[in-house]
C-alpha cells in the first residue's frame, strides 16, 4: 500500500527521532512524566439515614418467635430497599437492635417492627423526636408500608421512574443483604460484605430506576447481588445446594404447577402419580410446560406410588401395585421418562423401602415424612438407606425447611450456615405447597435470578447426580418407624380407620386368589394336547378393574367385581381339571387352595348330604345353620374333591376330637376355656398343658380419670353363656357380656364373642361383636386422642419374659415399640412356646405394662362392629397361619368327580415353608417370546438366605428372574417340573416360568 504525495502547502513532517545511546554512552535519566491533575473529589452523598429496628438483630432467632412477627420483621427490613427510597438516602439501609439502638440524629427514618414500638428503651420516642429524627412504625404490610414510609417522608415518584414492579429486585436485594450479614456473622465474619461497593451500586441502581433508565439499573442490580455472592464466597468457596420442592396433591386445582414455573429456577415438585395425573387432566398446558422445563433441566418430579397409601400397613401385593401404577401414571404424563427418587409428603417410611424402590427403578429416596410419625433422623445430608436383604437407594436425609412459614426465613441463613460449617456437601432443601408461600421464599427466588447469592439452586436428582455418592450405610430397624395413620383418620372422622385395612386385606386375598384361579385354569387348559390358540388369549382388564377399585378404596365396587371374577375362574379350572361325564361318576365338589401353604379348612357344601362321613380329603362334616360345613385337607396350591352323598358303607366320624365341657373348648391340639365371670377367655392352652398360654378380654378406655395412676378401663361381665355346636366338625360357643364404667357402674356396650374350633384344624378362630355402645362415649371418641380414648380386645400371657415379635413383610421381626403396628400377627415366644395372635388385618396394637397388649377395635369414628381374630399355637411361620385365616377357598359342584389325577392334588408348590408365595398370574407372552407362562412374587420370611425349588404340575422350558419394570435379573435353572430359585434374606423376588 503507497501513500500520496504531500502536498506543497503542508507542514515539513517531524524529524525522525534519535538513534538509541550506545551501551557505553553514559547513562542519563529520563525527564519525569508531568503528573495530570487530580480530580476533585465527588461531594459526599446526602440524604436521609435509614434504619430498621429489631429483635435479635445479628443473632439467631429464638425458638419461640412466631410468624406473625417474623412477616413483621421481614416487612420492616426489605420495605427501607424500595427504589423510590434509596434514591432520597445516604447510605444503603442499615439493621440495628430494637433493644440497644444508636443515638438517633438529624435526617435518620428509624423504622420498628410492627407491634414491637414497646421494646424501645425508655425514652427512645422522646429523643428521636428531639434529634430531629423521624420513628414510625411499620405496618403488617411491606406495600403498604413503603406507602406510608415515602408519605411521612414527602416522597413524590416521578413519572420518569421505572413501573413499580421493578421495584421488587431492589426489595429482594436487601432482603439478601439482610440474610446474607446473618450468614456472614454465623460463619464467624460479620465484616466479610463490601459495603462500600455494595452502597455504591445499590444507590446508582436506585438514581436509574428514578430516572428511567432500565439498563443501568439491571446493570447496577446484578454487580450488588455479585458482592454479595462475593461476600458468601468469602465464608463458603464452593458450592452450597438448595433444593426448592413444592408440593402437589390430587385435591389441588388447576393452575398449581403453572403457578411454579414463572421462575426458571430449579425446582423440584414432589407429587404422587395421582396428583400428576389430576393436574395433566384439569391443565394439559401446564403438563406440557413442566416436561418442556424437565427436559431444559431446571425442573424435576419426585414421587414413587400412584396414592400415598398407608403401605406398611398393606398386603405386599397392594404395594406392588401402587408402584406398577404410578410408574405407568408417570410414563403416560411425562414423556415416557421414569421417576427416579422415591419420596412422600405423607408418612410412608419403613425399612422396606429400598428393596422396593429398586425392583421398581428407583436410584434415590427422601428419608423424611412431613406429616408427622417417628422416624430416624440421620445428622448428615446424605446416606445409603440400606433394607434388609442389601438393597440400597442414595437418600437425602436433611429435613427441610417450610418456605410457606415466615419464622423459618429468619431461620434460613442460619441453618445454612449450619450445614456449611458442618456436612461435607452444603445441603439446604425447602418446602412448600404451590400456594400460599412465604414473602422471604419469593424474594429469595427472585433473587437468584440475579446471582446464586447462597448457592447453587438444584433439582433433587441434579443434586444426587452432582454430589458425591456416600459410602456409610443405614439399616434401621422397624421399631424406629410409627406411623400417624391412626390419629390422622380420627382428625379426619373417618367412619373406618380401623376396619377399613381388615376389609382390605380380605379384598386383597380374594384378588390373589382370582388371579390364581384365573393362571392355573388357562395353564391347565393351554397344556391340552387339543387346546386352541385361544385358550391362552385372556382378557386382563376385569382384574385390573377390580384391583384399582380395591386400592382407591372403592370397596363396594371391588366385592361385587369380585364375587363374579371367583364364580368365573373356579368354574373354569374346575372344567380344566374334572373328568368327562363318566357312568361311575359321582356328584360332588372340587376345593381349591390359592395359597402356597397346606391347610386343613372349614368350608360349606351347598346342597350337600348333612351326614358326610369322612373320605379322602374330607376329615369331619357337620350341619350348621348356614348349612352342611366340612374340614377338608387341601395340598398347597392345590385341589381336593369331596362327595356330596354319603357313602353309608363308610365308618362315621370318630367322636370326641372335638368336644365341649362347661366353660371349656376342645380339639386334638387346642384346648380355650371361657371366663365364667367376664366372658372373655380365660386360657388358650396346648392340650396336656397345664398352665395357659394366652387370655382374653374387652376393655374400654377414656371413661373416667386415673384410679391409683393407672387408667380407668371398663371391664366384661358375663351375661349368659351358649355352647351352639359340639361335633362332630365343630365345637362353638358364644358369650355374651356387658362392660361396665368402673365407678358408675352403667352399661357401656355389650360384648358377643365366639370362639370355634374345628377338628383337625390348629387354629382357634373369633368373632367378635360389639353391641350397644354408650352413646356418650362414642361422642368423646370421635374427638378424642385413639390410643387413649378406645375399645379393645386385651390380650395377656403369664410371662413378662416373653419374646415379642411382629410381622413385618411377612418376617417375624422382635419389637420393644409401645405400639407395635402390625396387620397380620403378633408372636409371643418362650424358649419351648410359640403363640400367635392373628388379626386378619387389624393393624393397630398397644403394649400395657409388661404382659398385655391391646388391639384396638373401636376408635374415633370407628363404625365396624364386627371384627375377626384367631389364636396359632407352636407355628414356626406364623405368615403361613395369617395368609390361611384371610385367603378363600372357592367350591364349585361337579357332577363329574373325581378327578382322573384322584381326589387330592396340587398344581405347583415351593419346598420351603419359609418362602412365601404372593402373587400367581398368567401371562400369554413370556418377555423373550418363548410362549404362555407363569409371573410368580415370593418374599422370603425368616432372615435366611433360602435355596428352594418352585414345581409346577408340568414340565417348564424357561425361567428367569425379573424386577418389577420387566428388567432381566439373570436366567434361572429348571430341572424336571421345578424351578430352582436362592433367594437373599428378606428379598422380594419376582420369577417368570415359560411353558409354551
Amino acid at each position: 500500500m503507497t501513500t500520496p504525495d504531500a502536498e506543497p502547502n503542508e507542514p515539513s513532517p517531524a524529524p525522525a527521532p534519535e538513534p538509541p545511546a550506545g551501551i557505553l554512552d553514559p547513562y542519563t535519566e529520563p525527564p519525569a512524566p508531568t503528573p495530570a491533575p487530580e480530580a476533585a473529589d465527588a461531594p459526599p452523598r446526602t440524604g436521609w439515614t435509614l434504619t430498621a429496628l429489631i429483635p435479635d438483630a445479628g443473632r439467631e432467632p429464638s425458638a419461640g418467635l412466631t410468624d406473625a412477627e417474623a412477616q413483621a420483621v421481614w416487612c420492616a427490613v426489605t420495605a427501607l430497599w424500595h427504589p423510590s427510597l434509596l434514591a432520597r438516602a445516604a447510605a444503603v439501609p442499615r439493621i440495628e437492635s430494637i433493644t440497644a439502638p444508636t443515638s438517633p440524629g438529624r435526617d435518620e427514618l428509624r423504622l420498628v417492627v410492627h407491634g414491637l414500638l414497646d421494646r424501645l428503651p425508655s425514652g427512645y420516642a422522646t429523643q428521636a423526636e428531639d434529634a430531629g429524627a423521624v420513628l414510625l412504625e411499620s405496618s403488617p404490610g411491606r406495600d403498604r408500608t413503603v406507602r406510608e414510609l415515602q408519605t411521612r417522608l414527602d416522597l413524590a415518584v416521578p413519572e420518569s421512574a421505572l413501573p413499580d414492579d421493578s421495584a421488587r429486585d431492589f426489595l429482594a436485594l436487601g432482603l439478601v443483604r439482610w440474610m446474607v450479614r446473618d450468614l456472614a456473622s454465623a460463619m464467624g465474619r460479620p465484616d466479610a460484605i463490601n459495603e462500600e461497593a455494595l452502597a455504591r451500586e445499590t444507590l446508582a441502581a436506585a438514581d436509574a430506576w428514578v430516572g428511567g433508565d432500565s439498563g443501568a439499573v439491571a446493570g447496577r442490580l446484578k454487580a450488588a447481588f455479585e458482592i454479595l455472592t462475593q461476600a458468601r464466597e468469602s465464608v463458603y468457596s464452593v458450592d452450597a445446594y438448595l433444593v426448592d420442592i413444592c408440593l402437589l396433591d390430587p385435591a389441588l386445582p388447576a393452575g398449581s404447577i403453572a403457578a411454579m414455573l414463572e421462575t426458571k429456577l430449579a425446582i423440584t415438585f414432589l407429587a404422587p402419580a395421582a396428583a400428576i395425573e389430576a393436574q395433566a387432566t384439569l391443565d394439559p398446558e401446564a403438563a406440557a410446560a413442566l416436561n418442556q422445563a424437565i427436559t431444559d433441566g431446571w425442573a424435576d418430579v419426585i414421587g414413587g406410588t400412584y396414592a400415598e397409601a398407608e403401605d406398611p400397613l398393606l398386603p405386599i401385593e397392594s404395594t406392588l401395585w401402587q408402584f406398577r401404577r404410578g410408574g405407568e401414571v408417570y410414563r403416560d404424563h411425562l414423556d415416557d421418562r421414569n421417576v427416579e427418587t422415591y419420596a412422600r409428603r405423607r408418612s410412608g417410611l419403613w425399612p422396606q423401602v429400598p428393596q422396593l424402590g429398586r425392583r421398581h427403578g428407583y436410584r434415590f429416596a427422601v428419608h423424611v415424612a412431613l406429616d408427622g410419625g417417628r422416624f430416624p433422623v440421620r445428622r448428615e445430608p446424605k446416606r445409603l438407606w440400606e433394607s434388609p436383604e442389601g438393597s440400597s437407594l442414595e437418600t437425602l436425609f436433611r429435613p427441610p425447611i417450610a418456605a410457606d412459614r415466615p419464622s423459618q426465613g429468619l431461620m434460613f441463613p442460619w441453618k445454612l450456615a449450619a450445614t456449611m460449617r458442618i456436612d461435607h456437601v452444603a445441603t439446604l432443601p425447602l418446602i412448600h405447597w404451590p400456594a400460599p408461600v412465604a414473602s422471604w421464599y419469593l424474594d429469595l427466588r427472585r433473587a437468584a435470578t440475579h446471582s446464586p447469592v447462597f448457592g447453587r439452586w438444584a433439582t433433587l436428582n441434579d443434586y444426587f447426580q452432582l454430589t458425591d455418592r456416600p459410602y456409610e450405610t443405614f439399616r434401621p430397624e422397624p421399631d424406629e418407624y410409627a406411623s400417624p395413620y391412626l390419629a390422622q383418620a380420627v382428625a379426619a372422622r373417618d367412619p373406618a380407620p380401623i376396619s377399613r385395612f381388615a376389609r382390605h386385606h380380605r379384598l386383597r386375598a380374594r384378588i390373589e386368589s382370582a388371579s390364581w384361579l384365573r393362571a392355573l385354569a388357562k395353564a391347565v387348559a393351554a397344556s391340552r394336547p387339543d387346546a386352541a390358540a385361544e385358550s391362552i388369549a385372556v382378557d386382563q382388564s376385569p382384574i385390573d378393574e377390580a384391583e384399582a377399585a380395591l386400592e382407591t378404596r372403592r370397596y363396594d365396587e371391588a366385592d361385587p367385581a369380585l364375587d363374579a371374577l371367583e364364580t368365573e375362574w373356579s368354574g373354569a379350572l374346575a372344567r380344566s381339571i374334572a373328568a368327562e361325564a363318566r357312568p361311575d361318576a359321582r356328584p360332588g365338589y372340587l376345593v381349591f387352595n390359592p395359597l402356597g401353604v397346606a391347610r386343613k379348612l372349614a368350608v360349606m357344601l351347598p346342597d350337600a348330604s348333612p351326614d358326610l362321613r369322612p373320605e379322602g380329603a374330607l376329615i369331619a362334616a357337620q350341619l350348621t345353620d348356614e348349612g352342611v360345613a366340612a374340614v377338608v385337607d387341601l395340598p398347597a396350591f392345590g385341589f381336593a374333591w369331596i362327595p356330596r352323598d354319603t357313602d353309608l358303607e363308610r365308618p362315621a366320624a370318630e367322636p370326641g376330637k372335638v368336644s365341649a365341657s362347661g366353660n371349656v373348648l376342645k380339639n386334638e391340639t387346642v384346648e380355650v376355656e371361657f371366663d365364667p365371670d367376664s366372658g372373655g377367655l380365660r386360657g388358650v392352652l396346648a392340650i396336656g398343658e397345664s398352665t395357659a398360654r394366652l387370655a382374653l378380654q374387652v376393655v374400654m378406655t377414656g371413661v373416667g380419670r386415673p384410679v391409683d395412676g393407672k387408667p380407668a378401663v371398663a371391664r366384661m361381665k358375663r351375661e349368659k353363656f351358649e355352647v351352639e355346636f359340639a361335633g362332630p366338625a365343630l365345637v362353638q360357643a358364644v358369650s355374651t357380656s356387658v362392660l361396665i364404667h368402673p365407678t358408675r357402674g352403667n352399661t357401656l356396650a355389650r360384648i358377643v364373642l365366639r370362639c370355634r374350633l374345628w377338628t383337625g384344624r390348629p387354629i382357634v378362630e373369633l368373632d367378635l361383636g360389639v353391641r350397644d355402645l354408650d352413646s356418650t362415649w362414642v361422642g368423646h371418641a370421635a374427638g378424642a386422642d385413639p390410643w387413649e380414648h378406645h375399645l379393645a380386645c386385651r390380650w395377656a400371657w403369664p410371662d413378662a419374659t416373653s419374646t415379642i415379635r411382629r410381622l413385618a413383610f411377612l418376617a417375624p421381626e422382635t419389637t420393644a415399640a409401645e405400639r407395635p403396628e402390625t396387620p397380620d400377627a403378633i408372636d409371643v415366644s418362650t424358649r419351648r412356646q410359640r403363640t400367635a395372635m392373628v388379626f386378619g388385618g387389624l393393624p393397630y396394637h398397644k403394649k400395657v405394662g409388661g404382659r398385655m397388649l391391646d388391639t384396638l377395635l373401636v376408635a374415633g369414628s370407628e363404625t365396624g362392629r364386627d371384627f375377626r381374630l384367631a389364636i396359632v399355637l407352636d407355628d414356626e411361620h406364623p405368615h403361613q397361619a395369617a395368609q390361611d385365616f384371610l385367603a378363600p377357598a372357592p367350591v364349585v359342584a361337579t357332577d363329574t368327580g373325581p378327578p382322573p389325577i384322584g381326589d387330592r392334588g396340587w398344581l405347583m408348590r415351593t419346598d420351603s415353608r419359609s418362602v412365601a408365595v404372593t402373587h400367581v398370574g398368567f401371562l400369554p407372552e413370556t418377555f423373550d417370546g418363548r410362549g404362555w407362562g407363569l409371573d410368580v412374587h415370593l418374599v422370603e420370611t425368616t432372615g435366611y438366605h433360602a435355596r428352594c425349588r418352585l414345581q409346577f404340575f408340568r414340565n417348564p422350558t424357561w425361567a428367569r428372574q425379573y424386577d418389577f419394570q420387566g428388567e432381566t435379573q439373570g436366567d434361572l435353572s429348571v430341572e424336571g417340573d421345578a424351578v430352582w430359585l436362592d433367594l437373599m434374606a428378606g428379598e422380594l423376588y419376582r420369577v417368570v416360568v415359560a411353558f409354551g
